[in-house]
């Protein structure tokens, strides 16, 4: 079936939206050729509910991760997180893990395609088979375990102990003066008479309890160097929900997946988020006594992407903001610690900010 047939079939498009689609659709073999890699056009079905691929083109020249077509068939939510992703917050996700209808992995990167009004109608994906690679992968991780305990076994496990514990000891040390500082900073906010002096204070309290919140992490932990980052921001999470006014009900929440980073990269992640966070809460409900705000972590096998999203009452993207410390700190962190980008989206049904991280 062509892509007419197929967005008749299954969506609620209207005549122009397939036109739109039609004519990208022309382009999909020029875009598979150049990256050497499988390009589809999903449309959620008329329930809004299942994507459907409507449209696909093969690599020539490279064997493509499909043995045969998959034109009308669906995309599950669980098995292709990027699509839904895009489909949901209108932005760009890059190089998440997914599952094919042939049950094989690969790497997607999704982008929505928007109508002349800017709603999201279909998302361009990109995949690129990793079956291999992930083999290969799990391989060299088998010998590294088979290496280690085989390490452990000649040396004994208390040669490695002295270095870990002291660590733990650092780490729980560092913590402590991190809350001192914070606490000190906190009893500076309530004693200033200026709004504005209290509100950065207490920003920066904020600051300093999310690299606190790592080092507690690292004296409980048992990987090292290594930072569980959900465990992460649900401290981050409790440390701002305690931090509100009496009488606000704004919930926040964490989701997605389990993954774990170095304590340097998982510091930028925790001042970046917690930015975020703040800035949601500050600015996204004046007046309002109730709202979410929801972080979203998602794996890729390369990059991850985290999203924080509020139902508040958004802002001008193109406005200069006055006090535009906080996102100048984001952007920073984000382009010069993570390697990553920043994306931001605000209307009258909230705020969504993106970023990325290898």
């Amino acid at each position: 079936m062509t892509l007419r047939e197929l967005c008749w079939t299954h969506t609620a498009l209207t005549s122009d939206e397939v036109d739109l689609l039609d004519r990208i659709a022309g382009s999909l073999q020029y875009m598979a050729d150049l990256t050497g890699a499988d390009v589809f056009i999903d449309c959620l079905d008329r329930a809004g509910e299942t994507a459907v691929v409507v449209a696909h083109a093969r690599p020539s020249g490279v064997i493509s991760a499909y043995r045969r077509t998959v034109l009308g068939q669906a995309a599950l939510r669980e098995k292709e997180p990027a699509v839904y992703h895009a489909f949901r917050t209108g932005m760009v996700v890059r190089d998440l893990k997914a599952v094919t209808q042939e049950d094989q992995t690969v790497r997607q990167d999704a982008a929505p395609i928007r109508n002349q009004g800017g709603k999201v109608i279909a998302v361009l994906i990109r995949e690129k088979d990793v079956s291999g690679t992930l083999s290969r992968e799990r391989k060299f991780q088998e010998l590294a375990r088979e290496r280690e305990s085989h390490t452990v076994s000649m040396l004994g496990l208390a040669a490695g102990d002295g270095p870990a514990v002291a660590m733990k000891e650092i780490h729980h040390r560092v913590k402590n003066n991190l809350q001192l500082v914070a606490s000190i900073l906190n009893i500076q906010a309530r004693k200033s008479a200026d709004p504005q002096l209290r509100r950065a204070f207490r920003e920066n309290t904020s600051r300093v309890l999310s690299i606190a919140a790592i080092h507690d992490i690292l004296t409980t932990g048992d990987d090292g160097d290594q930072v569980e980052l959900r465990p992460l921001l649900e401290k981050l999470r409790r440390n701002l929900q305690s931090m509100l006014p009496q009488g606000q009900e704004i919930l926040l929440s964490v989701q997605g997946d389990q993954m774990a980073v170095s304590s340097d990269k998982a510091t930028s992640i925790a001042l970046v988020v917690n930015e975020l966070l703040t800035n949601a809460l500050e600015h996204g409900f004046p007046g309002r006594q109730k709202g979410s705000v929801t972080v979203t972590l998602l794996r890729g096998r390369e990059r991850a992407t985290i999203t924080v999203e509020d139902d508040g009452r958004g802002f001008s993207l193109g406005e200069k903001q006055e006090d535009s410390l906080g996102l100048d700190l984001i952007s920073t962190i984000v382009r010069d610690k993570l390697g990553g980008k920043l994306q931001l989206q605000s209307g009258p049904e909230g705020t969504k900010a993106m970023f990325d991280f290898s």
